[in-house]
């Protein structure tokens, strides 16, 4: 089952998720307002305090050199529907030490325009 979060309003900072340890979450993420975006002149980050990569996007693609070890292989964007505004990261094989406040960082590369979203994720062992 891929699991949803509790009390998601696009834009809103505090969006709790829950998964249990093996599943497939998706921890949601868009820009408001919604439209046609240009990805290659975009970088999206998701990340764990300042320090941990979880995913990053650059040029209109993914970009992973940086990634944290742990995430590797289990972590991917909807990239069909990137242009129209949904950032959203899925997470598969949830692990106990996935749980953590993930932060959700968009930016413009022409006019250095950022948004961030934070997201918490809850995990729980089955």
């Amino acid at each position: 089952a891929v699991w949803s979060c509790l009390g998601f309003i696009p834009g809103q900072l505090d969006t709790t998720c829950h998964a249990f340890v093996g599943e497939t979450v998706v921890l949601p993420c868009t820009s408001t307002p919604p439209g046609e975006l240009s990805l290659s002149r975009s970088m999206l980050y998701w990340q764990i305090g300042t320090k941990q990569l979880v995913h990053f996007f650059q040029n209109g693609q993914d970009s992973l050199e940086g990634q944290d070890e742990k995430f590797h292989g289990r972590t991917s964007l909807f990239l069909d529907q990137m242009k129209h505004g949904n950032f959203s990261l899925k997470i598969s094989n949830v692990q106990l030490w996935d749980d953590a406040e993930y932060s959700c960082i968009y930016r413009q590369t022409e006019n250095h325009q950022t948004k961030k979203s934070t997201i918490k994720l809850n995990v729980s062992g089955k």
